[in-house]
Parts: C-alpha cells; structure tokens; sequence
C-alpha cells in the first residue's frame, strides 16, 4: 500500500483523538504551560504493511503553523527482537489548511508484541509509549435468528483483549437500467452492535433485515421494484490492545475531551495503542436472504 493510501485510510479514524485536543479551546492553555514535549496519536496495526503516528509539539502553540519538518526523531523498538526502525515525518495540509505531521514507517507490526515508541527534540527533550499489540483473533458465526422480516446475526470474536467498533458492508448484485446484466456494489453502513460476553470473548450483532432500507436508501432503490440480491456480507471488527480502556467507559469524545483524560504517553499526552479491522466475510443461504427482504437469483 502506498504511503498516501495509507495515511488517507488512516487519518479518519483519529477523529477521537482530534476531538481530544481540539474540542476544548479553553482547556489548551494548561497543557501549554507543562515541560511536556510531545503529544503523540495513533495506533500499531498488525494489519498493515505501513505504520502511522500522528505528533504534535507542546512548545507554546499547539498547532504547527508551517511546512517545516517536526524537530523530533521518532523509533521504534520491538521489544522481542530488538529490531529498531526510525519514522519519517510526512507534513500534511488539511482542507480547513490546518498542518498535521504524521511520522510514517514501512514495517509489519506483529501480533501479541511489545513495542516502545519514542520521539527525542533535539534538546534531548523526550515522550515515550510502551504497549503491546493485540493478538491474532478466532471469528465464528455463533447465532442467526431468522423469520420473516426479521434477521439477527451474532459473531463471535474470541483471544482478543477488546473491540470498540464493528461496521458491515453489504455486497450486492443490481440490474442495469436495460435489464441485461447485473453488477454487484458495496454498501457500507456503521450497524455493528458490540458487547462483550460473559466468558471473555467479544460479540458482534448485525441485523439484515434493518439494514437493507439504507441499503435500498444509498442505492437510491424503491423497495419491491427493483431487485436486490445478496452476494456476500462482510464484518470488520476493529480489535485493539489492552491499553484501550476509557477512563470513563466509553469511547464517546464528549467525555474524553479534557487534555490528559485518556492518555499512556509518558512525559506527554495523547494515546497510541495497538490496533486492526479483523474482516469477516460470510453469505447467508437463500431462506435467510429472503427473510431478511432480499431478492433470490432464480
């Protein structure tokens, strides 16, 4: 994947972490006042084959206001191996032309791994993370409820530590307008339930049969005309490390957006944890399709 790519995919999912520093104006100057270097966001992914830090300097301002690389060097330790891989700075313009720096290595983070992650100022000035990458998971459908207009399906995610999100995409087949062929399309929608279960293991609850009307809606399809048929559900669970446990419970950035409320950087702020979308892909037999208000391909 290529560096743009990846960093494209992975700046949205530091929305939380945005909102944390920039949701509270007020609350900045506090923060600025502190020996503090660095506040550091982001996260390990075992999934990927290159990995992302977004940095900020706590020097006064906490927004960069030029192009110039961050004075900071950035490594990372494998704590198992010892392998150590120094970041590059990448400086990126937002469209609001706000300046982010989002240091970049080229490297597989492993599964069930410690790593230290350090930035250093020239002045010797340092923040550090230490944190272990989740493990490797076991997914299995555990349940699926079917009747007519009315389907539930509940996977079961097992040997990892925490999912705070799960979101469906729907892959179906459409009729060209002149009826001779068919396409198939994706159909993302955020309607993953998750909830951990008694035993430890973690759960992820999809209901087809809500989720085809805005499936019908983003297709721009009337219900009962035209054709829909299922190809294939797919189900990404983001699975994320130990270090992921709100102080306040929940991962809502009302809560967390106090400086330092939700932060492992040590001699800083911020968060960078161990994390990665497990995809399950699954098709649900006719029977169930049609319960869930889906055409059959006769």
């Amino acid at each position: 994947m290529r560096s743009g790519d990846k960093i494209a995919i992975w700046l949205p999912l530091l929305t939380l972490f945005a909102m944390v520093i920039v949701g509270c104006q007020e609350s900045v100057d506090p923060v600025l006042e502190t020996e503090e270097a660095f506040s550091m966001y982001g996260y390990l992914d075992p999934s990927s084959d290159q990995q992302a830090l977004r940095i900020f300097t706590v020097d006064g301002i906490l927004f960069p206001t030029t192009t110039d690389f961050l004075d900071a060097v950035v490594t990372s330790v494998n704590m198992d191996t010892g392998e150590t891989i120094v970041w590059r700075d990448s400086v990126i313009t937002f469209r609001d032309r706000s300046i982010g720096h989002v240091f970049v290595a080229d490297f597989r983070a492993t599964h069930s791994t410690r790593y230290i992650i350090t930035a250093v100022r020239s002045d010797g000035r340092e923040a550090f993370v230490d944190l272990i990458t989740p493990p490797d998971g076991d997914v299995r459908i555990d349940n699926i409820v079917s009747s007519r207009s009315n389907v539930i399906v509940t996977m079961n995610w097992a040997d990892v530590p925490r999912i705070i999100q799960a979101d469906v995409s729907y892959f179906v087949r459409i009729p060209f307008p002149d009826g001779s062929d068919t396409t198939t399309v994706r159909v993302d929608i955020k309607s993953g339930r998750v909830q951990e279960n008694s035993d430890g293991t973690w759960a992820v609850t999809i209901i087809p049969s809500s989720d085809i009307g805005a499936i019908f809606s983003a297709l721009q399809i009337q219900p009962g005309r035209t054709p829909v048929i299922l190809h294939q559900i797919e189900v990404k669970a983001f699975v994320v490390s130990e270090e992921w446990e709100s102080p306040v419970g929940s991962f809502d950035p009302e809560l967390l957006v106090q400086p330092g409320t939700f932060s492992n950087v040590h001699n800083g702020f911020g968060f960078v944890g161990g994390g990665y979308f497990d995809s399950f892909i699954f098709v649900l037999d006719d029977e169930i399709a049609r319960d869930a208000g889906f055409s059959i391909d006769r």
